[in-house]
């Protein structure tokens, strides 16, 4: 975890300075006794040499691992994998890897464009309205739910019933924090709101970053159609011509990189993995006005990712946000959709929190950035799961990226830390994807069970978790042996890289009962797998009393 100290005040602390009193060619009085002759003598001359060499290599082993340990543990290597924020840190060669189709979306029937109540946002704030309106109550069961959140729940029989729980702890979870997991996670907790409401979620529909569509029709009331919203701002009479798709890709790329997005992939933009009846800018957002329209401009999209924090990934779930990677990634969409539009070209970001209307995974996969894991989500080479994505959907012709195998799912088939970790058992078991999601057969999150442990945890907005990505071995920070384990895995054709890496984790590191992540009030011990870091500890900064214990690792 980060320490108070950097490595280079590790390095200029005189008590870690090696004394010439320590120095093997030392005499008693510290001066050096030059060379040995005769038997009285001591060490000969070869044997120095010999014993001098095995000292050098081995000093030279542990100053590696020394190195390598200082520069895990400080400060700077928490900016995200590398140690900028901005450019050069995309630093993985996808290149030997790529392939035509990414794994587990080799379609195995019919692929189906995915409904807006798929999306676990959206669905969620329908029922509530819902509920709300006084339209349906629960004691009136899941047949007389009304419309298309009604039509999901019946076709998924249980689930209903374990939102409806979610609900329930949400208000449990609300009374908790007034009583006093407060005080435990006032820091963590006014970083997390920070982040969320410094400029993500401001009332009244105000200006936001990016500009959102659904903002300028709730202060309007007009409808902002795309072909509208798309392509406001430009003055240019025709768009700027580029040389070439090649090389309109490796501007977007470097821009991509200026503005602060750590990863970035292009691909051609698929409608089969645009959600139905999703359109912001429109009535209801188009929920029961768009239909299954496409934007006859959308071509090409750029996806781009930024690391989350590994301090509060590691102490999921308390200490824990993704709104940091949220923000910024929302910030650089912001820049990249104002850029392109100043070449003349139409552009529209898709970012955090609701304000997509596409499915991230399959494009981050389709752009060669990651593949599918057995938590559901896409893990990347450089970051594991820990990263955020947001994207921008334009007209430009590029030269696509192609996906890329780099044997994560492989590794994920052996692992299952993820699935014996998780406090909600959302995440499956199988040894091989089962489930087939819209014609894809792969590894299937179960969303209604992931929320429940949401909607429970011991934060203040009750949103997310974390505790799969923390766990994670390929959510490491990048250490030296995490870049050379990295490098090797994929390349290793017998598998025993990737068992030695499994047995490493599982023998060296703490791993808790799924249980005790929970909440006390829910039976658990509030653990977390890494403890806090010390700029989260609220009895460190603020007069409160101490009431708690930790149950992670230093």
């Amino acid at each position: 975890m980060a320490n108070e100290h950097n490595a280079l005040d590790i390095i200029n602390d005189p008590k870690n300075r090696v004394t010439d009193a320590g120095n093997a060619g030392a005499g008693e009085n510290g001066n050096d006794v030059g060379e040995p002759s005769g038997e009285n003598k001591g060490v000969s001359r070869r044997n120095f040499l010999k014993f001098g060499g095995v000292a050098a290599a081995a000093a030279t082993m542990a100053g590696a691992a020394g190195a390598g340990f200082a520069v895990g543990r400080s400060d700077d290597a928490y900016t995200g994998y590398g140690r900028t924020f901005q450019g050069g840190d995309q630093f993985f060669n996808r290149e030997p890897f790529r392939c035509d189709v990414p794994v587990m979306m080799e379609p195995v029937g019919k692929v189906v464009r995915p409904e807006w109540t798929e999306y676990l946002f959206l669905r969620l704030r329908a029922l509530v309205d819902i509920i709300k309106s006084g339209k349906w109550t629960p004691d009136m069961g899941v047949e007389a739910l009304p419309g298309p959140v009604g039509d999901h729940y019946r076709a998924r029989p249980g689930e209903l019933e374990i939102m409806l729980e979610s609900l329930q702890r949400n208000v449990k979870r609300a009374e908790a924090w007034k009583k006093g997991k407060n005080k435990r996670y006032a820091l963590a907790g006014a970083y997390n709101m920070a982040l969320r409401l410094g400029g993500m979620e401001l009332p009244g529909h105000v200006q936001r970053i990016p500009e959102d569509p659904h903002d300028e029709h709730m202060r309007t009331g007009k409808p902002i159609p795309p072909e509208d919203w798309d392509y406001r701002g430009i003055w240019r009479e025709k768009p700027m011509e580029f040389k070439s798709p090649k090389h309109a890709s490796v501007l977007i790329k470097r821009m991509a990189h200026q503005f602060g997005m750590s990863l970035v992939g292009i691909t051609k933009f698929d409608p089969r993995f645009m959600f139905k009846g999703v359109m912001r800018g429109m009535p209801d957002k188009g929920h029961y006005t768009w239909g299954d329209k496409v934007p006859e401009h959308w071509k090409s999209i750029i996806i781009f990712g930024v690391p989350m924090n590994w301090d509060g990934t590691y102490a999921a779930v308390g200490y824990s946000t993704s709104f940091d990677a949220y923000f910024r990634s929302r910030v650089a969409a912001s820049l990249m959709e104002r850029f392109i539009r100043e070449l003349g070209y139409p552009a529209r970001a898709q970012f955090p929190g609701s304000n997509y209307e596409i499915m991230m995974s399959p494009y981050v996969q389709l752009a060669g950035l990651g593949q599918y894991s057995r938590a559901g989500v896409v893990m990347v080479p450089e970051l594991g799961a820990n990263f955020r994505p947001a994207a921008i959907v334009t007209n430009i012709e590029f030269e696509y990226d192609k996906p890329i195998d780099v044997k994560m799912a492989d590794f994920c088939k052996k692992c299952k830390i993820c699935a014996e970790q998780c406090p909600s058992g959302a995440i499956p078991f199988d040894d091989e994807p089962q489930t087939v999601v819209r014609g894809f057969k792969r590894w299937k999150l179960n969303e209604e069970k992931c929320y429940q442990q949401w909607a429970s945890g011991p934060t203040q907005d009750g949103l997310g978790c974390r505790v799969c990505i923390g766990v994670c071995p390929y959510s490491r920070k990048n250490t030296w042996i995490h870049a050379i384990s990295r490098e090797m895995e994929p390349r290793d054709p017998t598998g025993l890289v990737s068992q030695g890496l499994l047995a490493m984790q599982k023998n060296f590191f703490k791993f808790h009962e799924a249980e005790d992540y929970r909440s006390d009030w829910d039976g658990g011990k509030e653990a977390s797998y890494h403890n806090p870091p010390w700029w989260m500890r609220a009895e460190n900064f603020l007069e409160i009393e101490k009431d708690w214990e930790y149950h992670g690792m230093e």
